[in-house]
């Protein structure tokens, strides 16, 4: 059990707090000692996946993190305190990703996905200047044309007023690589939003520590 406990805390000592991974900062910040780090750990995941980020744990509400983690509200105050500290010196706290540049802010606004058991399709709305409005989760489950609803895409970016979007999901594998079913999505998904003038402008797919971006690699 020793040796578990240390599992969190030890993967942050040895990658440095600026490389190790979001889901694991928020375990040990929820934490008050070091041995309640890794019983943080499935909460963290849990908390991450339910407001879909740092960006929406930033948002929450303390009555809401309550309910997600079963935290008292010192604990909470001391996480949220933890992350507008980070606000304001314009650290990872601010976001982390507040706009998208490029493929890689796609894998680190949505890092915490690597660590779930089941796909998670995430679709990012985004404004003229390619700052996120919204990330919503889409789909949990094994991923299905029939199932990834266009319907229900493009009717929030059109009622969000975004401009253009990006999709994502994760491999539970850790092995990014696009399946013919992914393909199949991200060509309908692409068509779609021509039509509608919302194009979409990546689709990546999350995998253990790297990802594949269909428009770094010129499929879309």
């Amino acid at each position: 059990m020793a040796s578990q406990q240390e599992d969190i805390v030890q993967r942050v000592r040895t990658a440095g707090v600026k490389a190790s991974a979001t889901v694991d900062l928020v375990a040990v910040a929820f934490s008050r000692r070091e041995s309640d780090a890794q019983e943080a750990g499935p909460m963290s995941r849990k908390v991450m996946t339910k407001f879909t980020g740092l960006q929406g744990l930033g948002e929450a509400s303390p009555e809401d993190i309550r309910d997600a983690t079963g935290l008292e509200s010192f604990e909470i105050l001391r996480c949220q305190s933890l992350m507008e500290l980070g606000r304001r010196t314009g650290g990872a706290g601010k976001g982390p990703v507040s706009e998208i540049r490029d493929s890689s802010d796609v894998f680190v606004l949505l890092d915490h996905l690597r660590f779930e058991k089941r796909e998670h399709f995430f679709a990012i709305l985004l404004n003229t200047k390619n700052g996120i409005i919204r990330s919503l989760p889409v789909h949990i489950g094994t991923l299905d044309a029939s199932l990834v609803g266009p319907r229900e895409i493009f009717r929030e970016a059109i009622r969000e007023g975004a401009s253009s979007l990006i999709v994502a999901h994760n491999h539970p594998s850790g092995d990014p690589t696009p399946s013919q079913e992914d393909r199949d999505i991200t060509g309908k998904l692409a068509e779609i939003g021509e039509m509608l003038q919302i194009p979409l402008l990546d689709h990546v797919i999350i995998g253990e520590r790297r990802f594949h971006s269909f428009r770094d690699r010129g499929d879309l």
